[in-house]
C-alpha cells in the first residue's frame, strides 16, 4: 500500500512533473501538425513555450 505522505510529496514524479506536461504538450502539438489540425507555425509557436519552461525547470533545479 503507497503511504500517504508519499503521494502528497509527489511519489516517484516529484521533480518531473514539469518534464511530463512538457513532454506531453510537445507530442500533442506534433501530432496535431501531423494530422493536419495545425500548421508547422502553430506547432512551432506551442513547442517553443514547452521548451522554454523544461530548460527553466532544470536551471532552478540546478540552483544557477
Amino acid at each position: 500500500m503507497t503511504d500517504i505522505t508519499s503521494i502528497a510529496t509527489g511519489g516517484f514524479l516529484a521533480g518531473k512533473k514539469t518534464y511530463i506536461a512538457a513532454v506531453t504538450g510537445i507530442v500533442g502539438a506534433v501530432g496535431a501538425y501531423l494530422v493536419g489540425e495545425m500548421t508547422l507555425v502553430e506547432a512551432f509557436q506551442v513547442i517553443w513555450p514547452l521548451v522554454t519552461v523544461a530548460f527553466l525547470r532544470k536551471g532552478v533545479a540546478d540552483g544557477r
